[in-house]
């Protein structure tokens, strides 16, 4: 008894260091996008009761946020607390990250460990806790303002029902259910997630025939929201998808895509994660080739044991309960991981070889950080390597992920100005030991190629930028005196930040992210491809609207009186005219460089 209350004085002692020192990192890294703003009005426009739109009526509605379940929670607590999104965002995002750093924790410590091995629980447990709050895409991702940080929860809990949850359980189908219905409201490709849901519920499903499983279905119940959604959005949008993703993809772009991965890889030294997975799980492939057939050839309907059990022999003995406690779900565990597997493998390589990567910092990677020091840890396991070795190839993998990022970080941190950080490149290796500079330039080559084609833009970017919007926009309180009489337009690239303070204007996103025109417009004018920056306003599109507001200096907006004024009739004849124009004008792709 003595021995298990220290034990749990230790654990919990060392759960509120790791957050701790993940609300440090927090305050270090604190960051709002101006792409986080986007969200922000669209829940100012249903405060004013316009719904989830861009620009209020005549203007139709268009969809570009991608994170309507994020929208629909600052919204709640605009409503309920009274606090406004740009102060709320970054306290959810917290919240969140604070949620995978206890869900990580869980699942290191219900990994089933041999009797032997039991005393490497909480050192390793420690290391992956360290590993993850000095992560830094962890740390950039649990700020910034956007959904980022509830997704990456999300995925936490799914994976952690689908494969941590008791074998048996009722509450286990009707978790993974759950959370892959959130993660679907979350982001458009938590589809993936929720589409990989149907079989791990379907083995999960207490019984061993068809029609025992069959009456267990009503644990799919939340995946009804997610057609709904679908359907929402068709009939108030009139697309089946977010406006952003037209205004983004111009084309399947894998020479972005590896070079972004290669960038992340040589950031984080995952090249010792890949050796580790290539000399523990290639070898076992044929075990576990022949274990999924047994369970395909079974239908899934018997219990094979945990694949967290793959670390010990049957007859092992492990902590008291602790091994039935953690037992996945009856009906095919190896089957069940695998989906688990495939689905974060299939999002990782849509990011990569069709998107080619994302505009920020390895924010589409950012999931798989806490997942993938689970894995590390349940690998060694696996291969039964050694404690002292197990230590210290875990701490090796922790320590590794260090030097790149955070000299990068300290050679930016006091970039100030947007002069100093537009598509800013600081090259690590000149920072670096002569010996280690090869390893350096090869990463700082990666991220010229990308930068320079706005893929990969670094936080103190993004940070700066917000800084830079915030100085020379009026406040919201200021911006709101302009009021709707006479429609008045601003058009602009950068519209997070303005579209906040000047709730009344109508404003024409350049960009195009909502703009459903310029998101569909076949003029892309510049010499390379840039991440979601392609599409250009076709010719006259935009002079249709008669703009009238202007920035006239810092914090000084200037409305011009039209003569005649604009009419919300005229507004619906543009859009008219200009989304005919595109029905006779097939959306045009890139490829390449």
């Amino acid at each position: 008894m003595i021995r298990a209350d220290a034990s749990r004085l230790r654990l919990a002692l060392l759960l509120a260091a790791a957050a701790a020192a993940l609300f440090a990192g927090w305050k270090l890294l604190w960051f709002l996008t101006d792409d986080a703003y986007i969200a922000f009005r669209y829940i100012s426009n249903a405060r004013l009761g316009y719904g989830y739109v861009w620009n209020a009526p005549p203007f139709s509605p268009v969809e570009g946020y991608t994170s309507f379940l994020w929208v629909v929670l600052l919204d709640l607590v605009w409503r309920v607390l009274g606090v406004e999104p740009p102060a709320a965002a970054n306290t959810l995002a917290l919240l969140f990250a604070l949620a995978t750093l206890a869900l990580t924790a869980r699942m290191v410590w219900r990994l089933t460990w041999t009797q032997e091995r039991e005393r490497l629980r909480l050192p390793l447990l420690a290391l992956t806790l360290a590993g993850l709050v000095s992560h830094r895409t962890f740390i950039t991702w649990s700020s910034s303002g956007l959904e980022t940080a509830m997704f990456n929860a999300l995925v936490a809990a799914w994976v952690y029902a689908a494969g941590f949850l008791p074998a048996g359980s009722r509450r286990r189908p009707l978790a993974i259910a759950g959370a892959a219905a959130a993660l679907c409201l979350t982001r458009p490709d938590g589809l993936l997630f929720a589409l990989a849901t149907l079989p791990i519920v379907w083995l999960a499903l207490p019984g061993s025939s068809v029609r025992e499983r069959a009456r267990g279905l009503w644990a799919l119940a939340p995946l009804a929201v997610v057609p709904t959604h679908l359907l929402w959005r068709r009939a108030f949008y009139g697309a089946w998808l977010p406006n952003t993703y037209y205004a983004k993809y111009t084309g399947p772009w894998p020479e972005s895509g590896w070079r972004y991965a290669a960038s992340f890889v040589l950031e984080y030294a995952l090249w010792v994660w890949l050796a580790l997975a290539l000399a523990v799980l290639l070898p076992r492939w044929p075990m576990l080739r022949e274990r999924l057939r047994a369970e395909l050839r079974g239908g899934g309907g018997r219990d094979a044991g945990s694949v967290r059990a793959a670390a010990k022999p049957a007859a092992s003995a492990t902590a008291p309960g602790r091994g039935a406690a953690a037992t996945p779900a009856s009906g095919g565990p190896a089957l069940a991981w695998t989906l688990v597997a495939l689905a974060l493998l299939a999002h990782l390589l849509y990011y990569t070889l069709v998107i080619g990567g994302d505009h920020f910092e390895y924010r589409v990677y950012s999931h798989i950080v806490p997942l993938s020091l689970v894995a590390f840890v349940w690998m060694l396991n696996l291969a039964r390597i050694r404690p002292r070795a197990s230590l210290a190839l875990m701490a090796a993998a922790v320590l590794l992920a260090l030097p790149v990022p955070w000299t990068h970080w300290a050679q930016t941190r006091r970039l100030e100005t947007r002069e100093e950080t537009f598509l800013m490149r600081a090259p690590v290796a000149p920072h670096w030991p002569a010996a280690a500079r090869w390893y350096a330039r090869t990463f700082d080559a990666l991220q010229d190629w990308l930068i320079n084609r706005f893929v990969c833009v670094r936080h103190q970017e993004h940070r700066v930028l917000h800084r830079f919007e915030v100085e020379t926009y009026p406040t919201r309180a200021e911006g709101s005196r302009i009021g709707p009489d006479g429609q008045p337009v601003l058009a602009e690239l950068a519209v997070g930040v303005p579209a906040w303070v000047l709730p009344r204007v109508h404003i024409i996103d350049l960009w195009g992210l909502n703009d459903h025109v310029i998101a569909r417009s076949d003029r892309i004018t510049a010499p390379k491809r840039q991440m979601a920056h392609d599409r250009e306003p076709p010719e006259g599109y935009v002079e249709c609207f008669q703009p009238n507001v202007f920035l006239a200096g810092p914090r000084r907006m200037q409305v011009f009186r039209r003569e005649p004024q604009l009419t919300p009739q005229q507004i619906a004849a543009c859009e008219a005219q200009w989304r005919a124009w595109l029905r006779q004008r097939p959306t045009r792709t890139r490829s390449g460089g």
